[in-house]
C-alpha cells in the first residue's frame, strides 16, 4: 500500500467528518493486536522462512539512505530542520551508535565496552522472522542485538534458525526474547544503550486499532481500554538510556500516528518534546513509499513504568 493510499484509508476511519466514523463502521483489517494472530501465522512455517515487512532489510535499504524532513521538532535551544530538507544518512548515523570495518572488530569493541559497563544494545521490537537482527552482526554493528517479539512460535523459530551460532560463538551478541512490547518487562529501565527499531508493529497495530479519540488516543482498542501504540512508546521510553532514538517507519502521515504515540487528539508538542523526548523528527524515504519517525529520549528524563510492573507495586 502506497502513502497516498493509507492516507484515504485513514482519513476515511479517522477523520472528524468521516461517513465511516458516522456510521461506526470499520474498514476490514487482519487482527495483528492478538497473539493467536501471530502464532498462527508462524504455525507451519520452517525456520529459514522470512518475511520482511515493507519489502526491505537492513542490507537492501538501510544501510546507506536518503530521506526528505517532513517535519522536524527540537527541545529549546536546538536546531529544528526545515521541512524539505533531504539527507543522506547511514544506519549508524540514524541510530547514533558504531559501524566496524569487520565483525570481529565489532566483537573487540563489544568486550571493551562490557569491561566499563556500557553497550550499544539494539533493541528489536516485533522481529518476527526478520534477518534484520542477523544483519546487524554481520555488518559489524557492535550490539548485542535484543530481539523480541509476543509469539514463543516464532521465537523458537528464530532459535532453530540461529542454534549453529548459539553453540559456535565465543561471544554471543544476539538474544532471542518471548515479550510483549507494551512492556517490555524482560529488559531493565535505562538499560538500552544503542536505540531501538521498529520496522512494522507500530503501523500494523495502527490499522488494527479504532477510531482516534480526544480521551487516550483511540477508542475500541481491541487489546482493551488502552492505547497499545502509546504503551509501546512509553516502554521504548523507560528502557532507552537517555539522549538515545527510538525509530519506526510506517506508512501512516504524522497527523494520526503522532496522535496514537502520545495519546491525544491535539497532542502537546511543547510537553512532550521537553519532558520526554528532547527530539522528534518524521522523514519520508526517497527510494521507497514510507515514512521514518525518530524520537530521540531527552536528557535526564525518567520513564513511565510499564502497566505490568505497577501491577507488581
Amino acid at each position: 500500500m502506497s502513502l497516498r493510499s493509507r492516507r484515504f484509508f485513514d482519513v476515511l476511519q479517522h477523520h472528524p467528518s468521516s461517513l465511516l466514523k458516522a456510521s461506526r463502521f470499520r474498514l476490514p483489517c487482519p487482527p495483528y493486536h492478538k497473539l493467536e494472530y501471530w502464532d498462527g501465522m508462524y504455525k507451519g512455517m520452517e525456520a529459514d522462512e522470512v518475511h520482511e515487512w515493507g519489502g526491505f532489510d537492513l542490507q537492501s535499504g538501510l544501510l546507506q539512505f536518503q530521506y526528505e524532513t517532513v517535519m522536524h521538532f527540537a527541545a529549546s535551544g536546538g536546531m529544528e530542520v526545515q521541512p524539505g530538507t533531504v539527507h543522506t544518512a547511514t544506519f549508524a548515523e540514524l541510530m547514533g551508535i558504531s559501524q566496524l570495518s569487520t565483525p570481529e572488530e565489532a566483537i573487540e569493541k563489544y568486550e571493551e565496552l562490557q569491561g566499563n559497563n556500557q553497550n550499544e544494545s539494539l533493541l528489536v521490537l516485533g522481529c518476527g522472522n526478520s534477518k534484520f537482527g542477523e544483519q546487524l552482526l554481520t555488518n559489524s554493528f557492535v550490539g548485542p542485538v535484543l530481539q523480541i517479539d509476543i509469539s514463543s512460535k516464532v521465537i523458537q523459530l528464530m532459535t532453530k534458525r540461529y542454534q549453529r551460532y548459539f553453540d559456535g560463538a565465543s561471544v554471543k551478541r544476539m538474544e532471542l526474547i518471548v515479550d510483549d512490547a507494551r512492556g517490555l518487562t524482560s529488559l531493565s529501565p535505562e538499560s538500552v544503550g544503542g536505540g531501538i527499531l521498529d520496522k512494522g508493529l507500530l503501523d500494523v497495530l495502527h490499522q488494527s486499532a479504532g477510531e482516534i479519540t480526544e480521551s487516550y488516543g483511540f477508542e475500541d482498542d481491541a487489546a482493551g481500554d488502552q492505547n497499545s501504540i502509546r504503551l509501546i512508546v512509553d516502554s521504548a521510553h523507560r528502557v532507552l538510556q537517555p539522549s538515545r532514538p527510538f525509530v519506526f517507519f510506517s506508512r501512516s502521515s504524522p497527523e494520526f500516528m503522532l496522535r496514537r504515540a502520545f495519546g491525544t487528539d491535539h497532542w502537546k508538542k511543547d510537553m512532550v518534546v521537553k519532558k520526554e523526548w528532547k527530539e522528534i523528527e518524521v522523514g519520508k524515504l526517497l527510494d521507497r513509499d514510507l515514512l521514518l519517525y525518530r524520537f530521540t529520549k531527552a536528557d535526564g528524563a525518567r520513564g513511565r513504568a510499564s502497566k505490568q510492573q505497577r501491577k507488581r507495586r
